[in-house]
């Protein structure tokens, strides 16, 4: 599994150095989201989530380091306000398809953009009390993912924007689902202003 994952980002870091004009830099600052950790018991446990990432990419693949957090709580309980948890976490992943892109592969005002990524990523959360499992699977902090990533922005600024994005996580150690839906607010760091 290791190997996978190493494979996959150097895969990804010889695309990004081969891409004419050098890899494009966004700033997700932030991104905030609906979220659930297990989209099989999505009534027990639900709640938002807020990050920030760096993301070093082609019109075709992404690299992304980020920090944030989730607040989950359990909407059924009778004293909800007990059943909340914080759960700070790190990631790295590295994704591949379109990313940030149109079909011209350019970034110009007044036209859409798009992402659709299949990724692969690890995931380290720092409160083990708000990793969700399946019934029976011990918590583990360190997780891998697998999962997909879709989202559509109109270009009105090529340095700063926001984009709707829906994504899902197929936790391997927690043997879960993770689903979000939310928005990124971005920078172009290479944009030419």
């Amino acid at each position: 599994m290791k190997s996978f994952f190493l494979a996959s980002f150097l895969c990804t870091a010889f695309a990004l150095q081969a891409q004419y004009g050098g890899p494009r830099l966004f700033l997700d600052v932030p991104s905030f989201y609906a979220h659930t950790p297990n989209v099989e018991n999505v009534g027990h446990r639900l709640g938002a989530g807020l990050d920030v990432a760096m993301n070093v990419g082609t019109h075709w693949g992404v690299s992304r380091l980020g920090l944030g957090t989730t607040f989950t709580f359990d909407p059924q309980a009778e004293n909800f306000d007990q059943t909340t948890l914080w759960g700070p976490f790190a990631l790295l992943e590295a994704g591949a398809g379109m990313y940030r892109s149109n079909g011209n592969q350019c970034a110009k005002n007044n036209q859409s953009a798009f992402t659709a990524l299949g990724k692969v990523g690890m995931r380290y959360d720092f409160n083990s009390e708000a990793v969700v499992t399946e019934e029976g699977v011990e918590p583990n902090q360190l997780d891998f993912t697998l999962g997909v990533e879709l989202g559509y922005f109109y270009i009105r600024d090529v340095f700063r924007n926001m984009e709707f994005v829906m994504s899902g996580n197929y936790h391997t150690q927690a043997k879960t689902i993770s689903a979000n839906i939310g928005f990124k607010f971005f920078l172009n760091l290479r944009a030419n202003r």
